[in-house]
């Protein structure tokens, strides 16, 4: 077995949700072939009380696009393996699911635990619909979540140095690409958005980009499915702004008048998780940071919201810039900070020594990226 969502020799891979939600009669298209193509399920999809129909409305009723692409993808993987090993999975038993899940073998505790969220809210919803009565995937252990992110933050230092690199690329260069990229890293640096708000951005009339007291913001959904605005100012709207330029330049058009995805290559394809990596990675060799392979999209958003909290940001403003529901999410992210700056505190007191901050806490903000001799830019 590999950790790839991959069941050796199981025939039926579920088809990709697309990565954005599509408009509600699309949606509702994809999902009558999609949920048709089902192995394993008795019935068709007509009729109205079966396990095909349930699992339609189950799937057309997620407020969260991303929730409905990960409980798909994991029903689906479920499915195949009851077809392949010829498990009903209305008669399934607490040790299938433990057998899949085990064959699956997610890799990560966090694909472990969405398998089986996916796979137990789907038989929740059979149980409601009075279609079936058990729930076998709800006894299966869950792993427990990290209660300290494990991606690795950058140093202020390094992140300057990051950034360094990709400005001078852009400068040296001046193609679409390089001012493409530049634009994401100082949006990412900045912002603290996930990678989904960058991936999935569209340009237009109707697309994500907007003004909003006079400065450009980007809007997004998170994860829990709500609407959300990431406010782009200094370096960033700087380095957005010629990006945008250069492609209208190439295709001929205002800025205005551009359309398709926000992010994208020369021919309009849209990047991709694997391109957003690479670009970290590629960035961070060539800036010449230690570990660059350890450098990823997720490690943007956890250094502001690390060098936030070293600047003085409280936990509750960092949890409304990063979009989190909950302090406690914030929390996993800084808790090193919180953890190191104690131990100065206890080193400092041990050591008769005393550290004062250099102006009053209720003075301290979140400070931008900036170049080393150059004042502090506008806060994004």
């Amino acid at each position: 077995m590999t950790g790839d969502d991959t069941i050796e020799l199981a025939p039926f891979a579920p088809r990709p949700l697309p990565a954005r939600a599509p408009a509600p009669d699309v949606l509702r298209a994809w999902l009558d072939e999609a949920v048709a193509e089902l192995p394993a399920l008795p019935g068709k999809l007509t009729d109205r009380h079966g396990p095909r129909a349930i699992t339609h409305a189950w799937l057309l009723a997620m407020k969260s696009h991303q929730t409905r692409r990960s409980y798909w993808r994991g029903l689906g993987l479920w499915l195949s393996y009851c077809d392949w090993h010829r498990v009903d999975p209305l008669a399934a038993r607490l040790a299938d699911v433990r057998d899949w899940i085990a064959l699956l073998d997610p890799g990560s505790p966090v694909t472990h635990n969405a398998r089986l969220a996916a796979v137990s809210s789907w038989y929740t919803e059979l149980i409601d619909n009075r279609v079936h009565d058990d729930n076998p995937a709800r006894l299966v252990p869950r792993h427990k979540r990290d209660q300290e992110s494990q991606t690795r933050a950058l140093t202020y230092e390094e992140l300057l140095a990051l950034l360094g690199h990709a400005r001078d690329r852009a400068s040296q260069l001046g193609t679409e690409a390089a001012l493409r990229n530049l634009a994401i890293l100082e949006i990412m640096a900045t912002t603290a958005v996930r990678s989904g708000a960058i991936l999935h951005a569209r340009c237009g009339p109707d697309g994500d980009l907007g003004v909003d007291h006079g400065h450009r913001i980007l809007r997004y959904v998170n994860k829990g499915g709500h609407r959300k605005t990431a406010d782009i100012l200094g370096r960033a709207d700087a380095a957005l702004g010629d990006y945008l330029a250069a492609r209208a330049a190439r295709e001929g058009k205002p800025v205005a008048e551009l359309s398709g995805w926000l992010f994208a290559t020369r021919t309009g394809t849209p990047l991709t998780s694997r391109d957003l990596g690479n670009l970290l990675r590629e960035t961070a060799r060539g800036a010449g940071l230690d570990q660059p392979d350890d450098v990823v999209p997720h490690s943007l958003r956890h250094t502001v919201l690390t060098l936030g909290y070293e600047k003085g940001v409280s936990v509750e403003d960092l949890a409304d810039l990063a979009g989190h529901e909950s302090v406690a999410t914030t929390l996993i992210y800084v808790r090193r900070s919180r953890r190191r700056q104690t131990t100065q505190m206890l080193a400092d007191l041990t050591g008769g020594t005393t550290t004062e901050t250099s102006e009053p806490a209720e003075q301290r903000h979140l400070r931008l990226v900036r170049d080393a001799g150059l004042d502090t830019v506008p806060v994004a």
